[in-house]
């Protein structure tokens, strides 16, 4: 029994072909017209061969079809076919699903698109990766308790040396396009409409700051940012207290120091009330 299990696992994670035909070459180099007899018994009207093709290609394209879903705005750029050859087939190939939980199935697709996509459009597919990945993940990400305004009535000086973070769900986005109204517009029509109709325009004409989390109904959400809000809050993306972050402000520029000053207060009344930040004890 072991031995058939590990024949039929090593057959059908290997990738069909752009016709969706299977490898006609068995993993042990024998034609698989031939190996599969030793395995898999005829059923009244399909070969060994033709059974187990039909698992290696369900296979594939349930991965694949769970990518183009977790993906987005990236399948539109390319459209189904192109996707599943230049972006889905490779991918799997190199991350293949290692859970049983097929929710974090494109959790490192940005970093592949980072390592091995090279072509002229590289960050455009990368950011649009890296924002449908972010999407994604907010629906299952953890969310800690949140710092709260009994929190920061304790006084100043109890709260200085804790460190605070961005909740798990929290992503903070800096692009040269509003890759947000780009995204909603390709989404309003099906893969199919973008093979023949020329994209949204994508303008770039400055650089903008967003930042998307998952509110207290569980929705995701997402919204600008000036660019010293973003820089502030970007310092507890990787963990920092209070008194570090204000040293850091210490030595920025006149107009990002005085932009926060006047601000700060009422940033963080709104970054608590939307429950943004939470004490990480465990730093």
């Amino acid at each position: 029994m072991k031995k058939t299990q590990q024949w039929f696992a090593s057959v059908i994670i290997r990738p069909i072909d752009e016709d969706s035909r299977m490898n006609p070459i068995s993993p042990s180099g024998e034609l698989m017209q031939e190996e599969a007899f030793d395995y898999i018994v005829p059923s009244p009207s399909l070969r060994p061969a033709q059974r187990i093709e039909l698992y290696n290609q369900q296979y594939w394209w349930r991965l694949l079809g769970v990518l183009q879903d977790a993906f987005p705005l990236v399948t539109r750029l390319f459209g189904f076919h192109d996707f599943n050859i230049q972006i889905g087939k490779p991918y799997l190939d190199k991350y293949p699903p290692r859970t049983w939980t097929l929710n974090v199935l494109g959790d490192q697709l940005p970093q592949w698109i980072e390592e091995e996509y090279h072509a002229n459009d590289k960050q455009l597919v990368l950011d649009a990766a890296q924002l449908d990945c972010a999407l994604n993940q907010a629906f299952f990400a953890k969310h800690f308790t949140p710092v709260n305004a009994g929190d920061l009535a304790e006084g100043v000086d109890q709260i200085l040396q804790r460190r605070l973070r961005l909740q798990p769900h929290v992503f903070l986005f800096k692009w040269r396009y509003d890759l947000f109204s780009f995204r909603k517009e390709m989404l309003k029509e099906d893969v199919e409409h973008w093979i023949h109709h020329d994209f949204p325009k994508l303008v770039q004409d400055r650089t903008y700051y967003f930042i998307s989390y998952r509110n207290h109904m569980n929705d995701v959400h997402w919204e600008e940012l000036s660019p010293a809000a973003f820089q502030f809050l970007n310092r507890f993306s990787e963990g920092a207290t209070i008194e570090e972050v204000c040293e850091w402000l210490e030595q920025q520029d006149e107009d990002m120091y005085t932009e926060t000053a006047n601000k700060l207060h009422l940033w963080f009344q709104e970054w608590i009330y939307r429950q943004w930040l939470y004490f990480d004890e465990q730093s």
